[in-house]
Formats: structure tokens, sequence, C-alpha cells
């Protein structure tokens, strides 16, 4: 094992190393994902990712491992959020990840953080194993769609935008929370870059779904509990028509949902598991 790493904050790290490390970390990974700067700087403002209590590994004087965390309120628990966590590939196998963890945890409780979420891939087995070893455990599975919808359907409603993000709620809309990348909080970090339409019955906002104007990414859909079943979601989807669209983080536990990804034409590409660990 390396004698010389270094285990720090990211607090003064140059977003520019941290962003290609990222990249080079994920390279070859089941998903493969390669962000510019910008894209990156964009996802840590998404995420409400924190430098000063995501940390780093070092070894003389090069950034060689990382742990994004994202602190918030989520639901009614302060939660830590691990947005990636990567080790270039030649110095991996030296449980770097284990100790940027171990580093990290009295550091995030003395903050009053309850309790820390992450995402894996389903096979990704070392890291499963990892992760369990200090203290996650695996609390639901996670899908992702992407493809061009084919479902073609004759619009009876109107869909237009609205802005008052207010009117989504999970005593009107959701069955499952949403993900920490899904959630309405991220949604407002990013606002500018999002497209936010519904459809009404006596002006009531019967169902919904917002978009990523940039690349086509679905952060929320939903229809309104007393408005199922009629249709309303394939509606709310029918201007996205020949239109290349993605789906992350979908719960493996809400069946109607998946159902009606899979009947829009989307196929399954991923999937993940959510971990937590309480602090």
């Amino acid at each position: 094992m390396q004698t010389n790493i270094e285990i720090h904050s990211l607090t003064n790290v140059d977003i520019k190393d941290l962003s290609a490390l990222y990249n080079l970390s994920y390279q070859n990974y089941y998903v493969s994902i390669n962000l510019t700067e910008e894209q990156f700087q964009k996802k840590l403002i998404m995420e409400d990712i924190d430098l000063e209590f995501s940390v780093g590994a070092t070894i003389d004087g090069k950034l060689i491992g990382f742990l994004l965390y994202g602190i918030r309120m989520y639901g009614d628990k302060k939660t830590a959020y691990v947005g990636g966590t990567g080790v270039c590939p030649e110095k991996r196998g030296n449980k770097i990840t284990q100790q940027m963890l171990d580093f990290s945890f009295p550091k995030l409780k003395n903050e009053g953080v309850d309790e820390i979420f992450l995402e894996v891939n389903t096979k990704n087995d070392f890291a499963i194993n990892a992760y369990e070893a200090c203290g996650f455990e695996k609390t639901r599975v996670l899908n992702s769609y992407k493809g061009v919808p084919v479902l073609v359907v004759n619009p009876l409603h109107e869909i237009v935008a609205f802005d008052d993000l207010s009117l989504i709620t999970g005593e009107n809309f959701w069955d499952i929370k949403p993900t920490w990348k899904n959630e309405i909080q991220s949604i407002k970090n990013i606002i500018d870059n999002c497209q936010i339409n519904g459809i009404y019955e006596d002006r009531i906002l019967v169902a919904y779904k917002i978009i990523n104007k940039n690349n086509t990414r679905i952060y929320q859909f939903g229809v309104h509990h007393d408005y199922r079943n009629r249709y309303l979601a394939s509606i709310l989807f029918s201007d996205l028509k020949n239109k290349e669209i993605k789906m992350i983080n979908v719960d493996d536990r809400e069946v109607s949902t998946n159902d009606f990804i899979q009947s829009l034409g989307l196929e399954l590409y991923d999937k993940q598991y959510e971990m937590k660990k309480i602090l």
C-alpha cells in the first residue's frame, strides 16, 4: 500500500484538475461519463456539492482520488450525498476510497449530518462490498432509461409552461420520494436550464414534467393522484415525439411508472443500488 497518501478536504482544489480526474475515473465505468469542465461545474451546483466537506487523496502533490459530497436537508434530516467517488486507474487497489470515507465520517457527523446516500452500479461488486464494509446498506434499486418516444396519442389537452414549483408536492403527485439528483432542490439549483410544463383541468395542475433543455433529460414527471388512468402521462410526452430523452434513478418499486416508460419505447440501460449509512 502507498505510504505517502495525503487525505484532505477539496476546499482549495483546482476545478480543472478535479474535473479531469472525474472523467478519468469514469471513462471505463459501466456507463461511460465524460463531462466538459462547464458541465462538471453545473453538476457541482445542481447536487449542492460542498468542496469543504468533499475529500481528496493526493500523492506528491498530485490529486489521485476524490469523494464529492452534497449536503442539504433531505426530507426532515440533514443529509450528505455522494455525488461521485473515484481513484485514478494506476492507484486503485490501495483502499484509497475507504480512507477518504473514513476521513469524512467524523467531519460530517460534527456538522450534524444524520445520514449519507450514494448510488452504485448493481454490477460493481467491488465497490458495493467496500461500501458495505464502511456501514452502507442497500435501500432501493434505481433504473435508468433512454430512447426516442414512439407512443403516439392525440393530445386532448394543451401542454403549457409554468414556473410555480410549489404546485408539485408529494401529497399530490409522488408515490415514492425522488432521489437526490431528481429532487426539487436540485432542479431549483439549475432552474435556468429547465423547461417545466404541465396539463391543467379546472385550474388544477393534473400532470407535469421537468426536462433539461440542453440534454433532454427528464428529472421528474407525474400525474395527480386523483387524475390517473386517463392517458394524461401519454399526452404529457406527446411533444417529445422523435426526440432522444433520458431518465435516470427511476425507483424499481414504481411498477406502473416503469411500465409506462417502457411503453414509450425507452430502453433500460443501467441499474443502480441506492445505499445509505446512518451516522
